[in-house]
């Protein structure tokens, strides 16, 4: 049986990304997918190699992965409620133009200390966004750069794409036209 902690939604983008033959996932709930999913599984002998979000090349990576627990889901709520929150005190330093006396550090070395701290969660957008900001201070003492993982990466890249604005140029066309009024 696999990590509770993985998500019916994980579960079902394991299945879409490697390719396993399990027909209307979506119509199903996350015990009867684990079911599937163990039963294609056993059967199987091989899947389709995936670098991009997962990093697994095999079949025994995959179910090595499934049994682990899931690594974007290790916080609790109260430890991820507290990394959100640091963050946004580091931000509000950041908005009150890197000035240490109005911010709720005393150093910048304790607000550096908890800047790497928790860069390692760099899959919240928060803790992204801190790092991004406090790398744009003028008195920078070092670079946090957020530890985000790879499937982060690519829905970030994807979105990038996707908001990207397309700008259209004039278009002069010439000849004769004909216009006509009833």
């Amino acid at each position: 049986m696999w990590h509770k902690s993985h998500s019916r939604n994980d579960l079902i983008n394991i299945i879409k990304v490697f390719k396993i033959d399990i027909e209307d996932i979506t119509d199903y709930n996350k015990r009867q997918i684990s079911d599937l999913l163990t039963e294609k599984l056993n059967t199987i002998d091989y899947i389709t190699p995936e670098d991009i979000y997962y990093d697994i090349k095999d079949l025994d990576e995959l179910k090595e992965y499934l049994i682990k627990p899931n690594q974007k889901k290790c916080l609790s709520i109260k430890d991820k409620n507290e990394i959100i929150t640091t963050a946004k005190l580091i931000i509000n330093f950041c908005k009150n133009g890197y000035h240490i006396n109005t911010s709720h550090y005393d150093t910048l070395d304790e607000l550096y200390d908890n800047a790497r701290r928790i860069k390692q969660w760099g899959d919240i957008p928060s803790v992204r966004r801190m790092c991004k900001l406090l790398n744009q201070n003028p008195y920078n003492v070092e670079k946090v750069v957020p530890i985000v993982s790879n499937k982060v990466k690519k829905d970030l890249e994807i979105k990038k794409m996707t908001t990207k604005k397309q700008y259209t140029a004039l278009t002069v066309k010439r000849g004769y036209f004909l216009i006509e009024f009833p």
